[in-house]
């Protein structure tokens, strides 16, 4: 055979094991990731690029390193000189508020850093759109999640909360750190989600940070690409929903209350004890979703301008909140439902 047969054949030899390679959906889910990892990469790196004293309505604080244009970082003591009387925390709090401007999201977002500064939570929050419609939330907690996986172990954050931007912290008063699950009984627990009456909702959602949760991410973000025959009624939260109800993930999937962190305004109800998804006095939070009426900003300056009274009863120390009580009883509870059904101590899915 001619060399240039030959060629001609290795070329043909490559060409149909890349098309082979190509039909596995695994390997086109990898190489997708790759490449949506590439692009936020290009995105973060650029933004960072820019100047860091840009003016306007996005303009940083002193507290603030990053870029005001792209990706922001309220860090956990930084880069500064680390007080030893500060609090540490492993737990980083991730926001999005980027379009328009928004004064009743911006409100909202100082009561967060405020929070964030309290309790010591590095918090990232996101400026400009990644991705179309309301895809770029699982995208920059993927970005910010591999950042943290960059990092030296024992430098690296251990958990993110995410946190929708019509959400306003009530109690500052209450770490993120008291919903992480109890070790090492729990060390399998990889996302701890709440449902609402329409199913799940992630308004409000903590994930630990390991290889697992970059996977489901990617995959979160390529569902509508590798899936289109099936229908997102919620955009990303559906795609969200779908995996974690797959056998594969759900095993490290925990649903909790709902008014741990993701709870909703108390109707008007007398004085009927608050139901399992509203908020009650003393609370972290409260998340303003839905209201198609279009008074989301009415609600929320209501329920702001009481946070930033932080007058009693929505203040008081966690020890003093009841929660702590409440967090015990569940996992007590679900451990013991656990052995009840003779269930196996599950492997920690860390990779």
């Amino acid at each position: 055979m001619s060399p240039k047969l030959d060629l001609n054949y290795q070329s043909s030899s490559y060409y149909h094991e890349l098309r082979r390679l190509l039909k596995d959906r695994i390997t086109r889910l990898v190489i997708l990731t790759f490449l949506i990892f590439t692009i936020i990469c290009q995105f973060t790196s650029s933004s960072c690029a820019q100047n860091t004293s840009s003016q306007g309505r996005h303009a940083t604080s002193p507290t603030v390193w990053g870029n005001a244009g792209g990706v922001i970082e309220i860090p956990q003591n930084g880069d500064e000189v680390v007080d030893p009387l500060k609090p540490r925390s492993s737990v980083g709090k991730v926001h999005a508020v980027f379009g328009e401007p928004n004064e009743v999201y911006e409100r909202a977002l100082k009561l967060h850093q405020a929070h964030a500064d309290q309790q010591g939570h590095p918090m990232f929050v996101l400026r400009e759109r990644l991705l179309s419609g309301l895809w770029s939330k699982p995208a920059f907690i993927l970005s910010t999640m591999l950042s943290e996986l960059a990092k030296p172990e024992d430098k690296r954050l251990k958990w993110l909360l995410w946190i929708d931007a019509d959400i306003v912290v009530m109690n500052p008063n209450i770490p993120l750190d008291v919903f992480v699950p109890p070790s090492p009984e729990f060390n399998y627990v990889n996302m701890l989600v709440t449902n609402d009456r329409h199913g799940l909702n992630n308004g409000c959602f903590l994930i630990r940070i390991n290889p697992w949760a970059v996977k489901l991410l990617s995959a979160v973000i390529a569902f509508h690409t590798f899936k289109p025959e099936v229908k997102l009624q919620y955009s990303e939260q559906s795609a969200l929903e779908e995996m974690i109800e797959d056998t594969y993930w759900r095993k490290t999937v925990v649903h909790v209350p709902q008014y741990w962190f993701n709870a909703y305004p108390t109707g008007n109800r007398g004085d009927k004890a608050p139901r399992p998804h509203e908020f009650r006095p003393g609370g972290l939070q409260i998340h303003f979703a839905g209201n198609r009426d279009g008074k989301r900003p009415e609600r929320m300056d209501t329920w702001m301008t009481i946070a930033e009274q932080d007058v009693a009863p929505y203040n008081p120390e966690v020890a003093e909140s009841g929660l702590l009580e409440d967090i015990v009883q569940f996992w007590r509870h679900l451990s013991d439902e656990r052995t009840r059904k003779g269930i196996k101590p599950i492997e920690s899915e860390t990779r």
